[in-house]
C-alpha cells in the first residue's frame, strides 16, 4: 500500500512540474509574440464651402470740407475774384485777402463706383449779389467750383467741365456734375474741389457764407 501511495505521489509531483511548465512556457510564448494589423486604410479630405455677399456701400466722406477765405477788400468798382488755386497768394483779381485755404478734397470711402454732384444753398443769380434781383455783372456775385484728380485716375468717367470751373448753383438748378465715375479704391478714390468767388464791390459787409452739398449715385 506504502508503494503505490509513493508512486502516486511521485506522479502527481511530476504531473505538476510538467503543468508548471506548460504554463509557464505558454506565457512566455505570448509575451513574446508581437501584435500585429493588416489590412489597409484610406481617406480623403472632406472638402468645406464657405460663402457670403458683400452688401454695396454709397458713401462720400469731405477731408477737408472747409474753404475760408478770410477778410476780403474789394477795389470798387469792379468785382472781386478770389480761388483757393492761387499757388497761396493773397491778392486776387482787384481785391485782396487775409487768407489761403485749402481746397476740399472729396473721398469715395464706399465700395462700389459713384457718380458725384453738387448744388449750393443759394441761386447761382443770387450769390454774394447786392438783391436777389440783381442782374448786372458789377453788382451781381457768382460761385464757380472746379473738380480735379487728388488722386491719379480717380475720376474714370470725367464730365465736360472737369478740370476747369464751372457755375454753382441751389437746388432750383440743375444738379452739376462733378465726375461721372469716381472709383472707390484705396488709392484713387479721392478728388480735389476748388473754388472761385466772383463777389460784386456792393455787396454788404459782413460775415457770408455758402454751403455747398455732394450728392452720389452708384454707376
Amino acid at each position: 500500500m506504502a508503494r503505490k501511495e509513493d508512486i502516486s505521489n511521485s506522479t502527481l509531483a511530476t504531473l505538476l512540474v510538467v503543468s508548471i511548465v506548460i504554463s509557464v512556457g505558454g506565457t512566455y510564448v505570448v509575451l513574446q509574440k508581437s501584435p500585429s494589423i493588416t489590412g489597409m486604410f484610406t481617406s480623403t479630405a472632406p472638402n468645406g464651402t464657405v460663402s457670403f455677399t458683400q452688401q454695396g456701400v454709397l458713401s462720400l466722406r469731405l477731408a477737408n470740407g472747409t474753404s475760408t477765405f478770410g477778410n476780403i477788400t474789394s477795389t470798387a468798382p469792379f468785382n472781386c475774384t478770389v480761388s483757393t488755386d492761387s499757388g497761396g497768394a493773397t491778392t486776387g483779381w482787384d481785391c485782396s485777402k487775409s487768407h489761403f485755404d485749402e481746397p476740399m478734397v472729396l473721398e469715395n470711402d464706399g465700395n462700389v463706383p459713384a457718380m458725384v454732384q453738387v448744388n449750393s444753398t443759394k441761386d447761382k443769380n443770387q450769390t454774394f449779389a447786392l438783391s436777389s434781383g440783381a442782374t448786372d455783372p458789377y453788382t451781381r456775385g457768382l460761385q464757380f467750383f472746379k473738380a480735379t484728380n487728388f488722386e491719379t485716375g480717380a475720376c474714370a468717367t470725367q464730365p465736360g467741365n472737369f478740370s476747369t470751373y464751372a457755375v454753382l448753383g441751389n437746388a432750383s438748378d440743375a444738379l452739376v456734375t462733378v465726375c461721372s465715375v469716381l472709383r472707390h479704391n484705396n488709392t484713387e478714390d479721392a478728388l480735389r474741389i476748388d473754388y472761385m468767388l466772383v463777389i460784386s464791390p456792393d455787396l454788404t459787409a459782413g460775415n457770408q457764407t455758402e454751403n455747398v452739398t455732394f450728392w452720389a449715385s452708384q454707376v
